[in-house]
């Protein structure tokens, strides 16, 4: 996401030029994040479902299918996204306009 918001400082430097307000140009870069993050969840939960018949040689005093154990790997992955995403929004709106303009 650092990447992402790092190719779009441009338009993010425009945005706040025009009047944006920080929460909606935040709100911008999370909506990406969020959208990933659903895309990954949905994705990932049915295969470690799946897959986890597999690997149970390998788990130790959990059964395979384990709701707290993919609770907390989920929880885990949506902290890790939503920080991931968070960090770069807010240095995105600090940012002056003029600078993120003259960017490349």
């Amino acid at each position: 996401m650092a990447y992402n918001v790092g190719r779009r400082t441009r338009e993010i430097g425009i945005r706040m030029a025009l009047g944006a307000p920080r929460p909606s140009v935040v709100w911008l870069v999370m909506k990406e994040v969020l959208e990933m993050l659903a895309v990954g969840v949905v994705a990932a939960l049915p295969a470690a479902w799946a897959l986890s018949r597999f690997v149970t040689s390998q788990l130790y005093n959990i059964t395979p299918n384990d709701p707290l154990s993919l609770t907390a790997a989920t929880l885990a992955i949506v902290l890790v996204a939503g920080l991931s995403g968070y960090v770069p929004a807010l240095r995105a709106t600090r940012i002056d306009p003029l600078r993120a303009l003259r960017y490349e």
